[in-house]
């Protein structure tokens, strides 16, 4: 039922800043504050565009169809001579807004594959990551950050509105209520639907 919902997925404001630590003495970093054509290491797939004001919008109106935008230059996320992983960190801004008040898509994913798309994934609950039978294969080689705006019982979710670490899958290896840790360490819910 929630499949046939009209949804609306924005990214009204997107800043990525990234740090992939290569080794002791290298590092790569890059920040977007919006975004202009013609965009030279982002790759657009799917339906997702840029909108006239610089804003990448991963979805639209249209139904069952997925939006994607992947930096497009190999990361090294370990060090060959000495075998050391790297660590990274990445912030962003996003909005997931619907036409609808109550319901929006499954949600959006940050997420680091080995190629430049993912060709066969699926929208929906598969969140535009994976599909029915590579789900959960060892061999997809994906780590994605999920922001999850449905709950799906057969992933495991706990509730719609969550933050999930997915490694080759959708039944997250981590997942919590989506929120934060306010000043006096209390825990804050915060919805992931834009209202």
């Amino acid at each position: 039922m929630f499949v046939k919902q009209l949804l609306t997925m924005v990214l009204f404001f997107f800043s990525l800043v990234s740090q992939f630590l290569k080794s002791s003495s290298q590092s790569l970093n890059f920040t977007y504050n919006g975004f202009r054509p013609p965009l030279t290491d982002i790759s657009l797939q799917g339906i997702a565009t840029v909108t006239p004001n610089g804003l990448l919008k991963l979805t639209n109106t249209t139904i069952q169809k997925t939006g994607h935008a992947f930096y497009t230059k190999p990361v090294r996320f370990k060090d060959s001579p000495n075998g050391n992983v790297s660590s990274f960190s990445t912030s962003f801004v996003f909005a997931i807004h619907s036409q609808i008040p109550t319901l929006s898509g499954h949600g959006i994913a940050f997420v680091v594959a080995p190629t430049l798309g993912l060709p066969f994934a699926l929208p929906s609950q598969y969140i535009g990551l994976f599909n029915i039978s590579n789900n959960g294969n060892d061999t997809n080689h994906v780590f994605a950050v999920e922001f999850d705006t449905i709950q799906s019982s057969e992933f495991g979710d706990p509730n719609d509105n969550h933050v999930g670490i997915d490694i080759n899958g959708l039944r997250s290896s981590n997942l919590s209520t989506a929120g934060y840790w306010d000043e006096k360490d209390e825990f804050r819910n915060l919805s992931l639907i834009s209202r």
